[in-house]
């Protein structure tokens, strides 16, 4: 409040003395130039009516108006050549030393005109006119030169040169005009007016003056030391007064006149403008200065009372000479105590940090004679004690010679401050310990995308170090660029306008909404990996809420994304085979099923299941049978087209849709029928397993759809597995279309099934003994068959429900049920008399039970039986598995004393290796073989092979299935010795077995 009563009192005192003095504004350019236009439109609707305005006297009225041009020329000149001085601006010397020729030409125009005695030669409206544009033409081109000089001081050796080229192109236009006429081109002609050149003449000079008008105009903000309004009123009076002459007919006419008229009133503005620039703004700005330095010292010592620094004035001997209130609170001395005392008693300072005296800087600058600051962490101690963070400079005290006069200290009281700044650095401190410490990527940018932050986080996600990213605009390429342009391409469509796809990509969503937009990308790291990366990107506002920039924090969820690919995949696809899984398979399947209703398109459903699989499994283990899974998995999807589709269920299930067959079922299930054909053919085609060839086939079903409106996605599933089965039933290695009778087969096997697991718990099953004879007839062994007799079904047949208890497991609670029974007969043959060894089926599931062997050794003791007399039948699947845990299992158990047979041989795989690894016994012809042997020459010659085999190896040879005498003949004179089947005798129950073997000796 000081500082602004004084500054008012003395703005309101300037504007009272300018009233006094008479020096106002002008009044506006625009309301002036208004009304200059006026009465310019009326001349022009004048001179439409040649010749009706005419003034009679009008020669001494033009003589008044050119004397009065030639006098204000010549003031013009005057003042601008008298008023010159260093400071005056070379426009102001150009124009008023220009005026000089404009008012001698002038005189020559007026001492030409029409109606004027003789000058030099007869007067005339051509002489005149010559005399009138040379004129002009130099005002205009002075006004230009002012308009487009410097307007800041110039320098007065360009006086005489101007003035000299202004006389001598003076002189030469009366040269010209008065001496040699015939030189100018015609400009008036009596009766017709004005020539074509001269009013031409007259547009140009128009020209000139609007754009000298112009250009003032342009620059009227730079001018300081012109007065360019006024400038402007005369360029554009003086073009109108040209425009005037453009339209007279007579020399005596109204627009003669108003020309002259417009002519004077710019002479008067353009004198106004010289004199207020030359004479009038020297005079006023010494009245400002000094009203300027009266304000100056009153705020010089208001400022001094009233300022929050605390300040010290001293004279060249260091001694105080000045103190303000601030600096007498602050060092504790007042202006009388210090007067005259040495600085450095007054101001005692020190080093924050060192705690060490600190030398006062006025001698320094005493010395040098340049202004000296010290560090902020300078203390003021009081006289007091007290003690204060100052911020403090000494500067020389000088006069306008540059004299030095003392020095003068400004310090400031900065203990808050330091306080708060220590405060702000411990903040940043323990900021940057967060950011740097922070589990996550934070990247801060500008609103233009200009990185500030990018911390180790970051660093460690994209493999840039913070300096290769700190100032550049390079956060895009972090991220993949295709990714980029498609995501601001959807931007632009949800927003309606473009979005680049560059750093506005990133940030767009988050600048229109104003919340932290959550993002997924995948990221690009230095090294060229490509990783997933979440990000959440936010606005950073000031403390006033205005938006500064971007925080973007980022996660690298690479081994997420994994995870949850991994997840879906496990979800979706089956482990084994990568092929869909059943869970897949039913939503793609309720698709094309909805699409077929919809659209009128069949399709179909196959249901493919290997045959014997798990015979190929249990041999060869489960390894080999993996690999093959997934060889077939590659093969099927390669027979089929790019949008069917290949599922694995389970095991060895496999389903086909192939969805858009054709328009009607017969179609549809034609081209089926062909598909399921390749399909089968496929995986007919041998498969290299473990260095060895495997032929597998396949049964398959298939059903087309859709049959009816209601039925789903699970009936067509059941419509193709019935058809599978009933392929298998049908020999297996076949194609079966689903037929609804099929359906009842199925609900037998399953009722079948259920019956069978009731039936073990229930105890239906008996065991039935067939003998083992010499070709005599004598006994030899006898092998254990089971039996099932169902209440309601009565007698179920082996073949009825082995292969449904091999399918459901059921096998091997049987398996175990019938080892136990061979054992307890063997144990009532032995206690009657009889030494009879008994031969029993294990299943290969049977066989691969961890606790196999020690079943068998628990049922031999339990039942106190020899070992010697147990034969255990395996197949050639069991023989060529694992055969580490096959020779393992079987040397446990030869060890204990039982024999092993190979049962079916010949029928399985073609190594014949396992022969001689294995502690087998002996080898049983399977009954496809024996079948009429003596009649088909392709059974005779594989026998004769296998007897060889037999005989070559030491093995026994057990022929099943002999049926008549000839097949008996025909074994034993190839060197069978011991034989199976009806023709000896048939399976009997083991009460009747007894009763007719008991006492007859084994031959063994």
């Amino acid at each position: 409040m000081t500082e602004a009563g004084p500054k008012q009192r003395g703005e309101a005192q300037g504007r009272a003395e300018d009233r006094a003095q008479g020096r106002s504004r002008p009044p506006g350019a625009i309301a002036t130039l208004v009304t200059l236009c006026v009465p310019f439109l009326l001349v022009l609707q004048a001179t439409r009516f040649p010749g009706s305005v005419e003034l009679a006297h009008y020669l001494p009225l033009h003589s008044f108006f050119e004397i009065f041009a030639i006098a204000v020329a010549t003031l013009i000149f005057a003042i601008g050549w008298h008023a010159h001085t260093d400071e005056t601006p070379p426009a102001l010397l150009v124009l008023s030393t220009a005026f000089l020729g404009v008012a001698l030409l002038d005189f020559g125009h007026l001492l030409s005109y029409a109606g004027m005695p003789d000058f030099v030669t007869p007067s005339g409206p051509e002489k005149a006119i010559a005399f009138w544009l040379a004129a002009r033409l130099m005002a205009a081109l002075a006004l230009l030169m002012a308009a487009v000089l410097p307007w800041r001081k110039g320098s007065a050796t360009l006086r005489y040169p101007l003035i000299g080229g202004v006389l001598l192109a003076t002189a030469a236009v009366f040269w010209v005009v008065l001496w040699h006429p015939d030189l100018m081109p015609r400009t008036y002609v009596a009766g017709d007016g004005l020539t074509s050149l001269k009013v031409a003449a007259e547009y140009v000079l128009v020209l000139l003056y609007a754009g000298a008008a112009l250009i003032f105009h342009r620059r009227r903000r730079g001018a300081h030391a012109l007065d360019v309004r006024r400038l402007v009123i005369a360029a554009i009076a003086i073009a109108i007064s040209e425009l005037c002459f453009t339209l007279y007919l007579s020399v005596y006419d109204l627009a003669n006149v108003a020309g002259h008229v417009y002519k004077v009133i710019g002479y008067w503005y353009l004198y106004r403008a010289v004199f207020v620039t030359a004479v009038h703004h020297p005079y006023d700005a010494l009245h400002r200065s000094q009203r300027d330095l009266w304000r100056e010292k009153e705020q010089a010592r208001v400022t001094l009372l009233s300022i929050g620094d605390g300040l010290i004035a001293t004279d060249t001997a260091g001694r105080v000479t000045l103190m303000n209130p601030v600096a007498e609170r602050l060092t504790g001395w007042t202006v009388s105590e210090s007067a005259g005392r040495p600085v450095a008693e007054v101001f005692d300072i020190e080093n924050a940090e060192t705690g060490e005296r600190v030398p006062v800087p006025v001698q320094q600058v005493l010395e040098n004679g340049e202004m000296v600051g010290l560090a902020n962490h300078t203390v003021l101690v009081a006289r007091g004690g007290t003690r204060s963070h100052i911020a403090d400079m000494a500067s020389p005290i000088r006069d306008r010679d540059g004299a030095l006069h003392g020095v003068v200290m400004v310090f400031q009281d900065v203990t808050e401050t330091y306080a708060g700044r220590e405060a702000l650095k411990d903040s940043l401190s323990l900021n940057t310990g967060i950011l740097e410490s922070a589990a996550c990527g934070i990247i801060a940018t500008t609103l233009d995308g200009v990185v500030r932050v990018f911390n180790r986080e970051a660093e460690r996600i994209f493999g840039y170090r913070s300096a290769e990213m700190v100032g550049t605009t390079d956060l895009p390429r972090l991220y993949d660029q295709d990714e980029l342009r498609a995501h601001a391409k959807g931007l632009a469509m949800e927003l309606d306008r473009p979005v680049q796809p560059d750093f506005a990509a990133l940030v767009t969503r988050t600048r229109c909404s104003g919340r932290p937009e959550p993002s997924e990308w995948t990221g690009l790291r230095k090294d060229g990996a490509r990783i997933s990366v979440s990000t959440v990107t936010s606005v950073l506002r000031d403390s006033g809420g205005a938006v500064r920039g971007y925080l973007t924090v980022v996660m690298d969820v690479t081994e997420r994304k994994r995870a949850e690919r991994e997840i879906e995949k496990l979800a979706y696809y089956d482990p084994l085979t990568n092929l869909p899984n059943r869970r897949l398979l039913l939503e793609h399947l309720d698709v094309h099923l909805r699409a077929a209703r919809q659209g009128g398109r069949c399709g179909a459903l196959m249901f493919l299941d290997l045959d014997d699989f798990k015979g190929l499994n249990d041999a060869r283990g489960h390894i080999v049978g993996d690999t093959l899974l997934r060889e077939l998995a590659a093969r099927l999807t390669a027979t089929l087209r790019k949008g069917d589709l290949v599922s694995r269920l389970s095991g060895d299930e496999f389903v086909i849709l192939l969805p858009d067959l054709g328009a009607t079922r017969e179609e549809a299930t034609a081209i089926a029928w062909r598909v399921a054909e390749k399909l089968r053919l496929a995986v007919t085609q041998p498969f290299q397993l473990d260095r060895c060839e495997h032929s597998i086939f396949a049964s398959i079903g298939l059903t087309v759809f859709p049959k009816t409106p209601d039925e789903s996605v699970e009936d067509l599933l059941k419509q193709a597995d019935t058809a599978m089965y009933a392929a298998k039933d049908g020999g297996r290695n076949t194609v079966r279309d689903y037929d609804p009778a099929m359906l009842i087969d199925a609900q037998a096997r399953l009722l079948l099934q259920q019956d069978l697991r009731k039936a073990v718990d229930a105890g239906e099953f008996t065991l039935f003994l067939q003998p083992q004879t010499r070709a005599d007839g004598t006994l030899v062994a006898a092998e254990a068959l089971i039996r099932w007799q169902h209440p309601q079904r009565g007698f179920v047949a082996p073949g009825a429900f082995i292969a449904v208890a091999e399918d459901s497991g059921l096998i091997l609670p049987l398996g175990d049920w019938v080892l136990m029974e061979a054992c307890h007969v063997l144990r009532r043959l032995a206690d009657a008399g009889s030494d009879c060894h008994l031969s029993v089926n294990i299943s290969p599931r049977q066989f691969r039970q961890q606790t196999f062997c020690a079943g068998v050794i628990a049922a031999l003791r339990t039942t106190r039986t020899d070992p010697g007399r147990l034969t255990l039948e395996i197949t050639e699947g069991i023989a060529v598995g694992d055969c580490a845990d096959t020779v393992a299992k079987m040397s446990e158990l030869a060890a204990f004393g039982i024999s092993f047979s190979l049962d079916d041989f010949g029928t399985g795989f073609s190594s014949l290796s396992y022969l001689t690894r294995l502690p087998v016994g002996e080898i049983k012809i399977d009954r496809s073989f024996v079948q009429d042997v003596d009649r088909n020459s392709h059974n005779a010659v594989l026998v004769e092979t296998m007897l060889s085999i037999a005989s070559r190896l030491g093995l026994k040879a057990v022929a099943e299935g002999v049926e008549t005498v000839a097949e008996r003949d025909f074994l034993e004179d190839r060197g069978c010795t011991i034989f199976q089947g009806y023709y000896f005798d048939r399976p009997m129950p083991v009460e009747d077995f007894i009763t007719k073997y008991a006492k007859e000796p084994a031959h063994a």
